[in-house]
């Protein structure tokens, strides 16, 4: 089972990553409150479709299975989980340690 903090540690890593190839100070200090989409954030449409890729990569290699994280769970819900990094964790969290069918 991974814990929030783990994936708290990925989602900012991969931010910080992306925050130094992008030039975008912002991203490079994220916490859990910073904006990933909408208004007031850092990343463009482009931006957040690579965080997502990068993200399902390193899910894959930490945990040797596949996940997917955009899909009609993801989009149906009333507070998008790619809205600010406290919502994608929680969202990961909840994906990750679901039972594999």
């Amino acid at each position: 089972m991974i814990t929030r903090s783990q994936i708290l540690v990925l989602i900012l890593n991969r931010l910080k990553s992306l925050g130094v190839e992008l030039h975008k100070p912002a991203l490079v200090e994220a916490t859990e409150q910073t904006r990933l989409f909408g208004d007031k954030a850092d990343l463009d449409s482009m931006g957040l479709v690579t965080l997502i890729a990068d993200l399902e990569y390193d899910l894959q290699q930490n945990l040797g299975r596949t996940v997917s994280l955009v899909d009609e769970k993801a989009m149906s819900r009333l507070t998008s989980p790619f809205r600010r990094v406290d919502f994608l964790t929680d969202y990961l969290v909840e994906v990750v340690n679901q039972k594999k069918p």
